[in-house]
């Protein structure tokens, strides 16, 4: 199972695009992972290194270990068997890989533990940066030769099946392994136990995605580890409510949610205390270099935040053009790690839900998240004439080791002004 994302931990097998005996190149597909943040293409790489050594991954398909929708598959789990020649298929119809290995590089290989001494395959403890075939990776394992006591002799300083042969023939020894601590076998978990449930009560079990067990484990340690205080502002809508029916007279489609984006991004420009991050590992406030705003947006396996990268940066309509093409992704879960890792400020908007107010939880290490509320109309007298107006609530969650009450203070009201502000809001 690959890494996919910085805080990948597990993952889920959601559909193979191969099958058994299928010829495979670099870049091919080889199945959609779920990760913590989104369902990705797996692609097979040109070559992979491992322990300074550089694996050939072109070949073909002998043997899918795990079937589609497997859940909960830690990183490093053996996932597929790829080899070299199609001969060598059929030799893994019946197999199957014993021990729990911690990495797993694609090739005759399927374990790198010592715990699984027939697996053939990758031989370990390598410390040169040799290339090596599947085939002679195979020969490597079986004899207990090390890559490092062979001189290659294949292009780019591959070891091939032939300087393995050439060794053995030789007469080179194995050298030995070192000793790996025996592990005490983990006691078996107890049996579960049944579930309460009302006399004539029935229910049905609802499956968590990888995405929503991630986001509540998250969440949790967010609000059991990060001082949350909310202050609650208000923003006038007359002036966005305006400049958004003068850019669709020009063809121009901006939302509300659009207009936010921008106006928050301002905002962390004025006040940058508002765009810092709290360093746990140093007990630091660090200031962001970058105005990155993470948009909330909700998908049928929970929730994500892709960002609006340099956002104080680009116009009223490059964000809302970037908006709606990170959500159309985030939505197809087709996000790319870089496109939803990071951010220095988060926006949460309900408004679309007929919300009017609500608190939201910080995304650690970012310090703030703003919450935003519907449009809320009222009446008010200007010179004895009731004049209708239209507004909007707005709740900033803020950490209170990094954005004192002053900051927060200063980031809402500059916010607000934004939101009155033609100028500053269409101009870059």
């Amino acid at each position: 199972m690959p890494a996919l994302s910085p805080t990948m931990s597990q993952g889920n097998i959601a559909t193979w695009k191969v099958k058994e005996g299928q010829e495979v190149t670099a870049g091919d597909v080889l199945a959609e992972v779920e990760t913590d943040k989104a369902t990705m293409d797996w692609e097979n790489q040109a070559s992979l290194t491992l322990e300074g050594q550089e694996y050939i991954d072109d070949g073909f398909v002998a043997k899918i270990l795990v079937p589609d929708g497997e859940k909960d598959i830690s990183v490093g789990t053996p996932l597929i068997v790829l080899v070299d020649d199609e001969e060598s298929v059929g030799k893994f119809k019946d197999y199957k890989p014993s021990g729990a290995p911690a990495a797993a590089p694609k090739s005759d290989d399927t374990s790198l533990e010592e715990e699984a001494p027939s697996a053939p395959g990758i031989p370990q403890h390598f410390e040169v940066n040799h290339r090596i075939g599947p085939a002679a990776a195979k020969l490597l394992r079986e004899s207990g030769l090390r890559a490092d006591a062979i001189q290659p002799t294949g292009p780019h300083n591959m070891v091939t099946k032939g300087d393995v042969l050439a060794a053995i023939e030789s007469g080179l020894k194995p050298s030995p392994k070192p000793q790996q601590e025996q592990q005490p076998a983990e006691p078996a978990p107890a049996p579960g136990r049944p579930r309460r449930r009302g006399q004539g009560e029935s229910y049905t079990d609802m499956p968590n995605s990888q995405i929503r067990k991630i986001i509540a484990k998250r969440l949790l340690e967010s609000k059991l580890t990060v001082p949350h205080y909310y202050l609650r502002g208000h923003a006038d809508l007359a002036t966005v409510t305006s400049l958004r029916q003068t850019l669709k007279d020009q063809g121009a489609k901006v939302s509300v949610n659009d207009f936010i984006v921008r106006a928050v991004a301002l905002a962390l420009v004025d006040v940058p205390r508002a765009n810092s991050q709290w360093d746990s590992s140093q007990g630091e406030i660090v200031p962001c270099p970058s105005v990155d705003i993470s948009i909330a947006v909700a998908t049928d396996k929970g929730l994500i935040t892709p960002i609006v990268k340099d956002a104080d940066k680009k116009s009223l309509t490059q964000i809302s053009a970037e908006v709606r093409e990170l959500a159309g992704k985030a939505r197809a879960n087709k996000l790319q790690p870089h496109e939803f890792t990071g951010g220095s400020f988060t926006i949460s908007n309900l408004g679309m839900f007929n919300v009017d107010r609500f608190c939201a939880i910080i995304n650690p290490p970012q310090a703030g998240i703003l919450a935003i509320g519907g449009t809320q109309h009222s009446v008010s007298l200007e010179q004895g004439q009731p004049v209708g107006k239209a507004g909007m609530t707005v709740t900033l969650s803020a950490d209170e080791r990094v954005i004192d009450g002053d900051v927060a203070a200063d980031f809402l009201a500059a916010f607000a002004k934004a939101m009155s502000n033609p100028v500053r809001l269409l101009s870059v």
